[in-house]
C-alpha cells in the first residue's frame, strides 16, 4: 500500500527537485573534467573503465532515488529524497564531464540530454503506482523518443557511433530499468535481481561509446 500514496503533483516535484539540484552540481563540473581530461585523451581502456562505473552507478543512484520516493509515498521534498536525486545529478554532471573532456562543446548539450531522460522513469512510476496507464504509457513513449534523440545527438559529436546503436542501447537502459521499477511498485523480492540485471547492461553500453570515442580520437 505504501507505493499508492500521496503521489499527486510527483512529476512536476520531479522537475523542480532536478532543476533545484543542477546549479550547485555544474558548478563541480569544471574540477571533474581537470581531473579526466589527460586520461581520456590517452588512455581508452580507462575512459571505457570511468564509463561502465559511472553509468552502473546511474542505474543504482536513480533506484534508489526512486525507491526512496516511493516510501516517502511521492514526496520529493524529504531530505531523503532530495539527498538521493542530488547524489543521482552529481553522476550526470561526472558523466557528462568525462564526455565533455573529450568533446568540450558536447559537454553542456549531453548533459542536458542526460538529465531529461530522468524524470520519465518518475512519470513512469507515477502512472504504476497511482494506475494510470496513459501516464504510464507516455511515459514509455517518451523513453522511446529520448532513445532516437540521443542515439542522434551521440551520432553528431562521434560519427563512428551509428545513431541507432546508440538507441538500441538506451531502450535496453530503459527496458531493464522499468522491469526494476515494476517489481519496486509490486513490493516483489525480485527487484533486487532485477536492477542488478539493469546495472550489468552498463558495461556493454560503456564499451560500446568508448569504442566509438577511442576510434573518433585515434587513442588505444
Amino acid at each position: 500500500m505504501r507505493k499508492s500514496i500521496a503521489f499527486a503533483g510527483l512529476g512536476l516535484a520531479a522537475a523542480l527537485v532536478l532543476s533545484g539540484c543542477s546549479t550547485a552540481a555544474e558548478a563541480e563540473a569544471p574540477m571533474e573534467e581537470t581531473a579526466v581530461i589527460d586520461t581520456v585523451n590517452s588512455d581508452g581502456s580507462a575512459l571505457r573503465a570511468q564509463l561502465t562505473a559511472l553509468l552502473a552507478d546511474h542505474v543504482y543512484l536513480a533506484g534508489a532515488a526512486i525507491d526512496q520516493a516511493l516510501q516517502d509515498g511521492g514526496d520529493l521534498t524529504t531530505e531523503q529524497v532530495t539527498a538521493a536525486v542530488a547524489a543521482l545529478d552529481e553522476n550526470s554532471v561526472e558523466v557528462a564531464a568525462l564526455v565533455g573532456s573529450a568533446y568540450p562543446d558536447a559537454e553542456q548539450p549531453f548533459l542536458d540530454s542526460w538529465r531529461s531522460h530522468i524524470p520519465f522513469f518518475v512519470n513512469y512510476t507515477l502512472g504504476k503506482a497511482t494506475g494510470d496507464d496513459a501516464l504510464a504509457e507516455q511515459a514509455v513513449a517518451d523513453l522511446g523518443a529520448y532513445a532516437v534523440s540521443f542515439g542522434q545527438l551521440i551520432n553528431s559529436v562521434v560519427p563512428e557511433l551509428p545513431a541507432e546503436a546508440v538507441q538500441a542501447e538506451l531502450e535496453m537502459h530503459a527496458t531493464t530499468l522499468l522491469a526494476a521499477i515494476d517489481a519496486n511498485i509490486a513490493n516483489d523480492p525480485a527487484y533486487f535481481d532485477l536492477l542488478k540485471e539493469a546495472a550489468s547492461h552498463m558495461p556493454m553500453t560503456a564499451t560500446a561509446l568508448a569504442g566509438g570515442i577511442a576510434t573518433n580520437l585515434g587513442i588505444q
